[in-house]
């Protein structure tokens, strides 16, 4: 594997409660220029400039500029999903319903009605966390780090909406990503792109974070039909005065979390009956996935594929830990500004 390296700047105006961003990190923008972007080949010691990134578009669930430049000052941004984290939703909803003939104006309605952003217990706490990990490490209000992934091929290293995977490092040697999972922010979420080496730093990681009283890791939960609708984002501005932990309680994993509201929001939409199962809902769009186990032991391509509902009891309980899954990694491409799929560095 050869090594892709970003230096930029994250500026910490950009999380909650002043802006949006959260430590889910789905929304960490690190702002680059184009010198930013450097490879190393497997084997080599040195790194060299890439600029295969600059004007490609990203063609998966979305189709995106990997690179976005600002119209009003020329910024140029990219956005950053840290690899092997999975942090409680601060902001989500469920995507818009596809049309259909066979829902009606009044469900349709009534589903955009109760579709508002949705947040997690610890949500708020653990951006508001990663704020003040980062603070110490502020010059002029920006942090300057590093952004790193292993990959071999470029497209490799986005995912299929458009999001940059991998770890960021400050200070030269503070990884972000391990340093949530380890203080209990989040909970680890792996995928088929990473490595067994990666998966193991996550592990150990996770070892120390699920001990810690008082954030995320000591309060989830696997009971699927628990579901508090007050819980709804707060905007920024609307915040004075935050302390962490007041927003304490019990959270299942995001990854579901995320499939959950879908599932509460039809219901009482009445989009689907009040009698539909978490269960039954997940096999209309079945995520698939390895468990860990298997994965670390057969790899991708040897290793049983099932389905997230197959571990979702009748009665709606996530029947496994959030370490013990390996999902499967939407596949993306890259395109240049030619049309031409990106193949090399």
């Amino acid at each position: 594997m050869g090594t892709l390296r970003i230096t930029g700047v994250i500026e910490l105006e950009q999380f909650w409660p002043i802006n949006d961003s959260d430590a889910d990190t789905t929304k960490i923008k690190l702002t680059v220029g184009d010198n930013s972007f450097e490879y190393r080949e497997t084997g080599a010691t040195v790194f060299n400039n890439t600029f295969v990134f600059k004007d490609a578009v990203s063609r998966g669930s979305i189709s995106t500029p990997v690179i976005k430049t600002s119209k009003r000052d020329g910024v140029q941004t990219i956005t950053v999903r840290l690899q092997g984290v999975d942090a409680p939703e601060l902001h989500y909803k469920a995507a818009p319903l596809k049309n259909k003939p066979d829902i009606t104006p009044a469900q349709r309605a009534a589903f955009n009605t109760l579709n508002v952003e949705r947040r997690q217990c610890f949500a708020e706490s653990a951006t508001v966390g990663l704020f003040n990990h980062l603070k110490q490490f502020t010059n002029n209000g920006v942090v300057v780090v590093v952004f790193e992934s292993e990959v071999d091929k470029p497209f490799e290293v986005v995912d299929t909406y458009g999001r940059f995977i991998g770890n960021i490092v400050v200070n030269g040697d503070r990884d972000i990503n391990t340093w949530l999972v380890e203080n209990g922010w989040c909970s680890p979420a792996f995928y088929t792109s990473m490595s067994n080496e990666e998966i193991d730093t996550f592990l150990k990681a996770w070892v120390k974070g699920k001990k810690i009283k008082g954030r995320t890791s000591k309060s989830i939960s696997k009971a699927a039909s628990t579901f508090n609708w007050d819980l709804i984002y707060r905007r920024p501005g609307t915040i004075q005065n935050f302390m962490v932990g007041e927003d304490k309680g019990k959270t299942i994993m995001p990854k579901i979390y995320r499939r959950q509201v879908a599932w509460m929001v039809a219901k009482k939409a009445k989009v689907i009956s009040a009698g539909t199962s978490f269960k039954a809902q997940l096999k209309k769009s079945p995520d698939q996935l390895i468990l860990l186990n298997d994965f670390l032991t057969n790899g991708p391509t040897a290793s049983k594929v099932y389905a997230l509902d197959d571990f979702i009891s009748i009665d709606n309980k996530i029947l496994k830990n959030p370490e013990e899954f390996v999902f499967q990694e939407k596949p993306g491409t890259l395109i240049n500004s030619n049309g031409e799929k990106i193949t090399t560095w």
